[in-house]
């Protein structure tokens, strides 16, 4: 039987093989992908995987717009309807006042470090919450004593990026703020508070109007 080289029979096979079948692959055998006018094709259909944004972190924003009305109904103080102009305070750096008549209201103050919520021309504060707020972590309201000392509740950031409707109108990227007792607060940005639930999820406060 006459012995046939290495040489020889690889050039009878590339020989009888179709020019279709004869490829040096690179970029072929390292992955599952053809070349074709300089131009790698995958022959692997790409799965539909959905991409999920991540929650904004919040971080200041939610003082109300000045020069507007807003209305709650339930108010801050009782299951009826109340109107609160917003105006600038002058008297105090980033600040608005949303004020039911002269001087009876509430005031927001927001830096860098804080939002707090306070009895108009007053030192009592509702809440003043930490900045800051990034969605799944837990925040502080510190409350201030007259004493001079300070006490603070941790807060669960429940969301960053919920969507609420009112009767004002559908708010995104609602923050929402869980307190230890269940009680839940919603902030929008450029209104502040739009919605207050107590620990059995009723609506104890909620904006219904602004103009």
């Amino acid at each position: 039987m006459k012995k046939w080289s290495f040489t020889t029979l690889l050039i009878i096979v590339l020989t009888l093989m179709p020019i279709s079948q004869i490829e040096w692959n690179t970029e072929a055998e390292a992955s599952p992908a053809v070349k074709a006018n300089n131009q790698v094709i995958s022959n692997i259909a790409a799965p539909n995987k959905a991409v999920k944004e991540k929650a904004p972190v919040s971080n200041t924003g939610f003082l109300p717009k000045v020069n507007r009305s807003y209305t709650y109904k339930p108010s801050f103080e009782d299951a009826g309807p109340k109107t609160y102009t917003a105006s600038k305070n002058e008297s105090i750096d980033n600040s608005v006042e949303l004020l039911e008549d002269d001087y009876i209201g509430y005031t927001y103050i927001e830096n860098q470090k804080q939002l707090s919520l306070g009895v108009a021309y007053s030192d009592i504060f509702f809440f003043s919450l930490s900045y800051p707020m990034k969605e799944k972590t837990t925040i502080s309201d510190t409350d201030y004593s007259y004493d001079g000392n300070t006490e603070t509740t941790p807060v669960y950031v429940e969301s960053t990026s919920a969507t609420v409707k009112t009767k004002a109108g559908t708010f995104n990227n609602v923050v929402v703020l869980k307190y230890p007792n269940g009680s839940k607060i919603y902030l929008a940005k450029d209104h502040g508070i739009i919605r207050i639930t107590d620990f059995e999820g009723n609506i104890t406060t909620e904006l219904i109007s602004v103009k």
